[in-house]
């Protein structure tokens, strides 16, 4: 089962874009980098096209999405060693930085459904964000995230890299559902796991979880 199932650089372009002014207050203080190596981040690594809407040029560069269980979350689009775009969100807070336009967007509670890179995460793992956002997968492994209204859209492919060692089923829980949100497939969890899923896919149970693909 694909991870389509289960839920090209161009030349250096520069960001002479205009974006809208999100809600936020710009005087919320910076938050601090969070640090990828502490235990719980899964983190996934590929390239993408971003279009901030119709007939404007295409972007291509490096993607980072990196989501914490506990709700925290980073996304980095970069064309190394030039950033194009940092967001992150915390628990009661978020940010994000536009560096072609040296603007940056701070808040308190759930972020601006506007905003593309505050949305990606919770539309990689299939949740439904109560947004215009809306991500198919139009190839084995390619996935398509669009504005319906506005159209600006992201595209690309992603391949985890990083993962916790073991997951604690919570109530409610699938095999394909936490495969999902880590971005591995089902088969792979079962592999790890001895015996069928129905002796190990209990609520309160932790189960193992595959090794990460090597970053590309």
């Amino acid at each position: 089962m694909t991870l389509r199932h289960r839920c090209f650089l161009a030349g250096l372009l520069p960001l002479t874009l205009s974006f809208p002014i999100f809600g936020g207050c710009r005087s919320v203080r910076p938050q601090p980098p969070m640090n990828l190596s502490e235990p719980g981040w899964t983190i996934r690594q590929g390239q993408a096209v971003w279009r901030t809407k119709p007939h404007s040029p295409d972007i291509a560069g490096e993607l980072l999405v990196a989501m914490h269980r506990d709700g925290r979350s980073v996304v980095q689009f970069f064309k190394p060693p030039l950033p194009f775009v940092d967001a992150q969100r915390d628990t009661n807070s978020w940010q994000v930085r536009f560096y072609g336009q040296n603007k940056r967007y701070a808040g308190r509670g759930p972020p601006p459904k506007r905003i593309l890179w505050l949305q990606l995460p919770e539309g990689l793992v299939g949740h439904q964000t109560g947004t215009n956002w809306f991500l198919t997968w139009p190839g084995e492994e390619a996935w398509h995230f669009e504005d319906l209204v506005t159209e600006e859209m992201l595209e690309g492919f992603l391949v985890t890299t990083a993962l916790p060692q073991t997951h604690l089923v919570q109530s409610g829980e699938t095999l394909p559902g936490i495969a999902c949100w880590y971005g591995v497939t089902p088969e792979s969890i079962q592999t790890v796991n001895p015996g069928p899923a129905s002796a190990w896919l209990k609520a309160g149970n932790p189960i193992n979880l595959p090794v990460a693909a090597p970053r590309p």
